[in-house]
């Protein structure tokens, strides 16, 4: 299984798409993975190939040919053909004993 990470989003992926998916419609940049909290920048793929679903607060994405992901601050990553699992990198504080998510 093959995992991209990119910046604080991370896709990883599955074997196929859960059942119930709800597909997610694209915004006017293209399939939003993650929006910026810090700095109010997108991680967005513009390409035609590629379809965003959610299911109970997850998302999961369907690439049908290979596409990019890109973002204002990090280098634009391919993404191959497959089905994915989209995440958030958590990072564990040991000195509070706390997971947080990690924003980018």
């Amino acid at each position: 299984m093959k995992q991209i990470q990119h910046g604080d989003v991370l896709i990883r992926e599955i074997e196929k798409l859960p059942m119930e998916v709800q597909r997610v419609e694209r915004q006017g940049i293209g399939l939003v993975l993650a929006e910026g909290e810090a700095t109010g920048h997108h991680h967005v793929i513009t390409d035609k190939g590629a379809s965003l679903y959610e299911l109970k607060g997850e998302l999961y994405l369907e690439v049908t040919e290979p596409v990019t992901i890109i973002h204002d601050e990090h280098k634009p990553l391919p993404i191959p053909i497959g089905v994915y699992q989209v995440g958030r990198v958590k990072e564990y504080d040991y000195l509070r004993e706390m997971e947080r998510r990690v924003v980018d």
